[in-house]
C-alpha cells in the first residue's frame, strides 16, 4: 500500500510542476518580443544613470496629448464637401414647365390671357434656373450642432472644388421666399395667376452632402499629421548623470525608448533576448515556488490552490498585454487589487501581498514607467486587503472600492504634480480609468462565491454562515445531542479566543468547533455529556466495543459532513480533533482487566490524521480541556492549572502537534488563555446553603 501512496504522491507532484511550467510558458509567449529599454527614469527627477548618448539616429515623437490636440484641431477645421448636381435643377424646371402648360391648356383660356400666363411661366422658369445655378443646399444631419451662419464649405462644380460660405446658398425655405419675391417684382399680380400651383414642389436641394469625398479628404489630412518634431543624430549627447529630466529631455528619452523597443533594425541578438526573457520569467515563478516551499507548503502541495494562484497571475498578465497593445484602453483600468483580495480571503495577507508583487513585476514589462506602475498598484493592493476585513459586513466591498480608487487617484495626482509642476497638466481621463478600476472591484463578491464552489475554498462570509446555530445540521445536533451541542459551543469560545492571540483564522476555528462532534448524533447516549440519571450504556459493552463506539464518532462525523456538503476544511476538524491519540479510559481499563492478554493498541486509537494546521491543533486542545474540565470535583486555580498542563503535555508526548505550525511560545499562550477562560467560567459556581 505504501508504494501505491508513493506513486500517487509522485504523480501529484508532477502535476503541480506541470502547472508551473505551463504558467511560465504562457507568460513567456505573451511577453513583448522586442528588447526592453534598460534605463528607468521619471520626469522632473535627476537622471541616475551614466551619460546617455544616442546610439543611432531616431526621431523625436510628439507627446500623445499634443498629437491629440492637433488631430482635434484638424478635424474641427476640415471642410464639408457638397456636390452640385445640375440634373436636379434641369429636371425640376422641366417638370414645372410641363405641369404649368398642362394646367394652362386644361383651363381653355383666351389668347390675351394665355400670353400673360405664358409670360408668367417663363418668368418662373428663369427664376428657378437662377436659384438652381446658385444652389439649394441640403440640410444634412452632419450640420446638426454647427453654426451654419459662420460655416464655410467646399462646393464641387464640374470636378472643381471652391470654398464658399454656407449662407451663400439657398435653403428650401429661402429659395421659396426668393422665388415669390422675384415673381411679384417682375410680374405684379402673377401670384393670383399661379395660385393653382404649389411652387414648393419644384424646389429640391441640388447641393448634396458628399460624405465619401469629405471622409477621403479628412483621412488624407490626418495622414499628413506628423507624429515627430525633429531628429536626434547618432552620437549626440542626450542627458548626463545628475541632470534633471525636464520636459524636453523626457520627450527625447521617451522617443529613444520607443524606437529601441519597436525598431527591428536595432543591433541585438534576439535569441539572447528570448532566452533572457524565459530565464527571467522562470526565476520570478521560482521565487513564488520557494516562498510556498518555506512558508505555505499546504498551498504548494495542493493542485487546486496552485492552479488558482498561477491562473490569476496568468490572467492578469494577459489583460495587461491586451491593454498595452490597445490604445483605446488604459492598463490602469485592470483591477490588480482583486488578486490580493481573493488570496487574502482564501489564504492569508502575507501570501496575498507576495503573489500581488509577483504579478506586478511580471505585468510591469508591458508599461512605460514600470516603477510608477508597480508603486501605484502595490499601494492600492495594501489599501484593498487592509480595508476589506469581513465580507459579511454590509457595504464593506463598496468602501474598499472607494478607498482603492482614492488611493489610485491621489498617487496619480501627486506623481503628476511632481513631474509636471502644474495642476492644469493633469490628465483627468486617467483618473476616470482608475475610477473604472475601483468599480470593477465590486465584482469580487460574486466571484468569491463562484471560486468557493469551483475550488472548494472558504470565505469569511461562508464561515460566518456555517457558524450560525440555525443551520439545519446544528439544529439537528442540538435536538439529538444537546450536551454535545453545548460542549461544542464552549469549545468554539475557547478555541476562538486562543486563535485570536496566537494568530489564525478565528472564523474557521469557530465553524470547525461547532461541527467537530456531529458524529456523536449517531449514538449520543454513549457520550457522558448526553447521559442522564446515571444511565451509562457502556456498562453493557466490553472495553473494545466501547472504544469502537467512541472512536467511530469521528468516522461517522466525516460521513455526515459529506452528506451535508460541509467544506473540506470543516471536515478536517472532524477528522483531526483527536488526531491519532488513544481512548485512554477504555485502553487502561482493558489492560487492568486483562493483564495477561496481549492488547492491540490500534483498537483503542483514533484513525487520525494529526492536526495539520494551527487551527486544527488549537481545536484539539480546546476540545480535550473543555471535556475534562466537566469532570473536576473542585474548581480552583490549582486544579484548573494542573488539568490544562497535564492534557496539553500528554498530547505533546503523543506527538499530536508535530504537523501543525505551532511554536512552544504559542502553546504557552494557549494554555494560559484556557486557564483564564475556565477560571472565569467556573468562578461564579458557588454553593448556596441548603
Amino acid at each position: 500500500m505504501n508504494w501505491i501512496k508513493g506513486i500517487v504522491k509522485f504523480w501529484k507532484t508532477i502535476q503541480i510542476i506541470l502547472i508551473y511550467i505551463i504558467s511560465i510558458l504562457l507568460v513567456y509567449f505573451m511577453f513583448p518580443r522586442e528588447g526592453k529599454f534598460k534605463y528607468e527614469y521619471t520626469k522632473s527627477k535627476p537622471w541616475m544613470h551614466e551619460t546617455l548618448v544616442a546610439p543611432f539616429d531616431f526621431p523625436i515623437y510628439k507627446p500623445d496629448q499634443q498629437i491629440q490636440r492637433e488631430r482635434d484641431s484638424l478635424e474641427r477645421n476640415i471642410k464639408l464637401y457638397f456636390f452640385h448636381d445640375s440634373l436636379i435643377g434641369s429636371n425640376m424646371i422641366s417638370t414645372f414647365t410641363s405641369d404649368y402648360n398642362s394646367m394652362v391648356s386644361s383651363m381653355g383660356i383666351g389668347a390675351y390671357v394665355s400670353d400673360a400666363w405664358t409670360f408668367t411661366g417663363h418668368v418662373i422658369s428663369d427664376i428657378l434656373n437662377e436659384i438652381y445655378i446658385n444652389g439649394i443646399i441640403e440640410r444634412h444631419p452632419v450640420l446638426d450642432g454647427k453654426k451654419v451662419d459662420q460655416l464655410s464649405i467646399m462646393a464641387v462644380r464640374n470636378t472643381l472644388a471652391e470654398e464658399h460660405r454656407f449662407s451663400a446658398f439657398y435653403s428650401e425655405r429661402s429659395a421659396y421666399e426668393h422665388l415669390i419675391a422675384e415673381l411679384e417684382r417682375i410680374n405684379p399680380g402673377s401670384l393670383a395667376i399661379i395660385s393653382r400651383m404649389n411652387l414648393n414642389d419644384y424646389l429640391r436641394p441640388n447641393m448634396v452632402y458628399d460624405e465619401e469625398m469629405t471622409s477621403k479628404v479628412q483621412q488624407a489630412t490626418l495622414q499628413e499629421l506628423t507624429l515627430t518634431k525633429g531628429m536626434v543624430q547618432s552620437g549626440q549627447r542626450i542627458i548626463s548623470r545628475g541632470e534633471l529630466v525636464s520636459g524636453s529631455e523626457f520627450l527625447i528619452i521617451e522617443s529613444l525608448r520607443r524606437e529601441y523597443e519597436s525598431n527591428p533594425n536595432v543591433d541585438r541578438n534576439y535569441l539572447v533576448v528570448y532566452m533572457g526573457q524565459l530565464l527571467l520569467i522562470t526565476l520570478i515563478f521560482l521565487a513564488l515556488f520557494w516562498f510556498n516551499f518555506y512558508f505555505k507548503k499546504d498551498i504548494l502541495i495542493s493542485r487546486k490552490q496552485t492552479f488558482f494562484t498561477l491562473g490569476m497571475i496568468v490572467i492578469m498578465v494577459g489583460l495587461t498585454r491586451a491593454a498595452s497593445t490597445n490604445e483605446a484602453v488604459s492598463v490602469y483600468v485592470i483591477p490588480f487589487v482583486i488578486i490580493p483580495i481573493f488570496l487574502k480571503t482564501f489564504f492569508d495577507i502575507r501570501y496575498a501581498l507576495f503573489v500581488h508583487m509577483i504579478t506586478l513585476l511580471l505585468a510591469g514589462f508591458w508599461v512605460p514607467n514600470s516603477y510608477q506602475f508597480v508603486l501605484m498598484n502595490f499601494l492600492a493592493g495594501l489599501v484593498g486587503v487592509f480595508s476589506l476585513r469581513s465580507y459579511y459586513k454590509r457595504g464593506i466591498l463598496f468602501y474598499t472600492a472607494t478607498f482603492v480608487f482614492a488611493t489610485y487617484a491621489l498617487i496619480y495626482i501627486l506623481v503628476s504634480i511632481m513631474q509636471e509642476g502644474d495642476l492644469s497638466q493633469i490628465n483627468w481621463i486617467n483618473v476616470l480609468w482608475r475610477l473604472g478600476n475601483g468599480l470593477l472591484i465590486l465584482t469580487v463578491y460574486p466571484l468569491v462565491f463562484l471560486f468557493e464552489r469551483i475550488f472548494g475554498f472558504l470565505s469569511d462570509a461562508t464561515l460566518f454562515e456555517l457558524s450560525d446555530t440555525n443551520q439545519p445540521l446544528l439544529r439537528k445536533l442540538a435536538e439529538k445531542a444537546p450536551g454535545t451541542f453545548q460542549h461544542s459551543m464552549q469549545v468554539a469560545n475557547l478555541a476562538e479566543e486562543a486563535i485570536l492571540k496566537v494568530g489564525g483564522n478565528s472564523l474557521l476555528v469557530r465553524a470547525g468547533a461547532m461541527y467537530h462532534d456531529i458524529g456523536k448524533m449517531e449514538n449520543p447516549h454513549y457520550f457522558i455529556e448526553n447521559q442522564h440519571d446515571n444511565a451509562n450504556p457502556h456498562s453493557e459493552l466490553d472495553f473494545r466495543s466501547s472504544a469502537k463506539v467512541i472512536i467511530d464518532h469521528t468516522i461517522q462525523g466525516v460521513e455526515i459532513g459529506k452528506k451535508y456538503n460541509l467544506p473540506v476544511k470543516i471536515i478536517d476538524f472532524i477528522q483531526t480533533h483527536h488526531g491519532t491519540s488513544t481512548v485512554q479510559y477504555f485502553y487502561r481499563s482493558f489492560i487492568n482487566a486483562n493483564p495477561e492478554e496481549e492488547v492491540d493498541i490500534n483498537e483503542f486509537t483514533y484513525p487520525g490524521p494529526k492536526p495539520s494546521s494551527k487551527e486544527n491543533a488549537i481545536l484539539m486542545m480546546a476540545d480535550s480541556v473543555e471535556a475534562a474540565s466537566r469532570t473536576l470535583k473542585t474548581y480552583t486555580a490549582d486544579t484548573i492549572h494542573d488539568l490544562v498542563e497535564s492534557i496539553v503535555a500528554h498530547q505533546a508526548e503523543e506527538d499530536q502537534f508535530s504537523e501543525a505550525d505551532l511554536t512552544f511560545a504559542d502553546i504557552t499562550i494557549i494554555k494560559e488563555i484556557f486557564k483564564n477562560r475556565l477560571s472565569n467560567i467556573y468562578h461564579s459556581r458557588i454553593e448556596y446553603p441548603v
